[in-house]
């Protein structure tokens, strides 16, 4: 079976000895009470600082995105304000306040933090002169706004300078896009070779033409001359082949100004009818016209295909320079536009945000110190006494019926 407590032992002591419970807690609040009254009180002066959000953000060229989080920046404040250089300055202009005999004694004194907004710093300074202390920390947030603006202000001046430099070299590489461009326009024959090969263009096309032509003279020819074989040699031939051989001579003469003018003429002359072999040799005569106009042609069409495909090379690369040479220059007068506009959006940036850390509010002298709290130090005291004499009674009631 379970061992029962009992607890009533322990509560008639306490009841009996309720004076040394009590008198503990007194004791202990008076001794508390005296400690507070003999340390000097410790007072704390606040000043608060604000890092101004700009109202507007230029931007005159989409292609360069402006950074609005600024939030991670912010962390950056509370330890640019106790940076060495920053103190070290507080440090030479009121150190004669305080007793700071070093970096060290003087982080002991001053506090740097984020308030309730990220935007907001609280620089604090803690001493046992109220007047000293505001003096300090007022003069820490001089201090402070004069470097924090000296920075970002310092970076808007980088970014003038730096677009200044890449404006001029942009300059420098339009001039010499525009050099190479005229240079070349001074010495283009793109022109002079689209008209030459639209000239062989048509020659060609018309040497085709005029040789399909003469092939199908020289099928009708030959009709004819199948025709007229089968007449014997001294039959005159009729008036309607005689028309017909005297239409292929025009349709011949009319494709090709190689036939023979006596040719024509002899044909024409031919009042009186002439015999088959008369005929058969006419055509005779009228196909070897024809055949060696023909042979003419395809010559031609051999010397002037080669001209035709050196044309279209050299077309096509004076066409590749110069595409080459545009690209070059819309880059380069891009570049110029862009670079041009982004100067005179920092400048501008520069010129008319101003200070983006600003004083919110100087620190007031403190009326009310800050420690010792001599209500707190007493109260907590008084109740650390009363603790400690229940333990004492309590743990005698143990040890006695131990």
């Amino acid at each position: 079976m379970d061992e029962e407590i009992d607890l009533r032992p322990y509560l008639a002591a306490l009841l009996k000895n309720w004076y040394w419970v009590v008198g503990s807690g007194v004791a202990a609040a008076i001794i508390a009470l005296i400690i507070s009254s003999l340390i000097p009180p410790t007072y704390e002066a606040t000043a608060l600082v604000a890092i101004t959000r700009p109202r507007y953000v230029l931007q005159f060229d989409s292609r360069f995105q402006n950074v609005t989080n600024i939030q991670p920046v912010y962390r950056a404040y509370p330890e640019l304000a106790t940076s060495d250089g920053v103190l070290q300055e507080l440090r030479g202009g009121y150190g004669n306040l305080i007793e700071a005999e070093s970096l060290h004694n003087l982080r002991q004194t001053v506090s740097a933090s984020a308030g309730a907004d990220p935007s907001l710093i609280r620089l604090s300074a803690k001493g046992r002169d109220p007047q000293a202390i505001t003096m300090l920390a007022n003069g820490w947030a001089d201090i402070y706004i004069q470097r924090a603006n000296e920075i970002f202000g310092q970076q808007n001046s980088e970014q003038v300078d730096f677009f200044q430099t890449q404006l001029d070299k942009a300059t420098v590489e339009l001039e010499q896009a525009q050099q190479a461009m005229i240079a070349f326009q001074g010495q283009n024959r793109s022109v002079i070779l689209e008209t030459q090969l639209l000239s062989f263009h048509e020659t060609q096309a018309a040497y085709l033409a005029r040789r399909q032509t003469l092939i199908l003279l020289l099928a009708d020819i030959a009709g004819l001359q199948r025709q007229l074989a089968a007449q014997p040699d001294n039959q005159p031939v009729t008036a309607a082949d005689q028309l017909t051989a005297l239409l292929l001579q025009l349709q011949a003469f009319g494709a090709s100004d190689a036939v023979t003018l006596q040719l024509q003429v002899e044909g024409a002359a031919a009042n009186a009818p002439l015999s088959a072999a008369e005929q058969r040799a006419l055509l005779g005569r009228l196909v070897e016209a024809v055949s060696e106009t023909a042979v003419y042609i395809d010559q031609q069409l051999v010397e002037l295909e080669p001209e035709i495909l050196r044309g279209q090379a050299e077309l096509q690369q004076l066409e590749a320079t110069r595409d080459r040479l545009s690209r070059n220059l819309t880059i380069a007068q891009e570049t110029y536009t862009t670079l041009s506009r982004k100067l005179e959006e920092a400048r501008l940036t520069t010129e008319g945000v101003g200070s983006e850390v600003q004083l919110a509010s100087y620190a007031a002298v403190p009326e009310r110190p800050v420690s010792p709290i001599k209500a707190v130090n007493t109260a907590v005291a008084g109740a650390i006494g009363i603790f400690l004499g229940l333990v004492w009674v309590l743990g005698s009631i143990w040890w006695s019926q131990k």
